[in-house]
């Protein structure tokens, strides 16, 4: 069992205090608000208690393992054969880097593409938004063909291109498909695994900043995208 040197206890310490500091410092604006019941200090300090459990917990493994065990851990993570997993999949070759390059470039094509076309036909009104749909299948269309050759590129754009089309789609519609794409790329082939931990997974986001937090989440722009977030709204309030 590791032993607590003093210089874990002044870590732990200065943490802590920090905390305690933060805590005192919430009551100056301690105050309800109107549309969120529990005031405008429950999210901050749901912020420090996670601080100070965390302070906590780094001071018990400290206690627990000693240093040996995070320098085991530190070692491992260097040593971990990345570099030559990244080899063997051909992740250092030029065809790759382009390849992720596109993938990259997706998102932006869907944040630019869609009003240059509106520019150009000078649409208005309902015809916008079918050009937008119309571009988001063909570039999801064009991600998905991409993917299957570059999972690693896939990843890093998902996140980039679902924050891309939230605003115009909202989280109500697309969240659920985009954890279910994360799932995917990560191994999982099973469809009722996935649709099940994506439902669980939703429920409990839409318990979090909606009944509890009260975070006005982006409900779209785009019919029927739109109606979609707004019956969710509607339904969880």
């Amino acid at each position: 069992m590791g032993q607590l040197r003093p210089g874990h206890l002044v870590e732990a310490a200065m943490w802590l205090g920090l905390c305690l500091f933060l805590f005192i410092y919430s009551f100056e604006f301690n105050q309800g608000i109107e549309i969120y019941k529990f005031g405008a200090t429950a999210w901050p300090r749901a912020i420090i208690l996670l601080m100070a459990i965390a302070a906590l917990g780094q001071l018990y493994h400290h206690w627990k393992l000693g240093d040996q065990a995070t320098s085991q851990i530190i070692s491992a993570a260097v040593d971990d054969g990345a570099e030559e997993a990244a080899h063997e999949a051909h992740h250092e070759g030029l065809k790759w880097y382009a390849s992720t390059l596109g993938l990259l470039i997706i998102p932006f094509a869907y944040m630019r593409v869609p009003d240059w076309i509106t520019a150009l036909v000078s649409a208005e009104g309902t015809s916008v938004h079918v050009i937008r749909i119309i571009c988001a299948a063909i570039l999801i269309g064009i991600f998905i063909y991409t993917m299957r050759r570059n999972i690693t590129g896939a990843m890093l754009t998902l996140p980039l291109f679902f924050a891309a089309m939230l605003e115009d789609m909202g989280f109500y519609s697309l969240a659920p498909f985009f954890i279910i794409g994360v799932m995917f790329m990560f191994g999982e082939r099973r469809a009722k695994p996935m649709v099940l931990i994506a439902a669980l997974i939703f429920g409990l986001l839409m318990l979090l900043f909606v009944k509890i937090l009260y975070v006005g989440l982006p409900v779209g722009n785009i019919h029927p995208f739109y109606d979609i977030g707004s019956w969710a709204v509607t339904i969880l309030q």
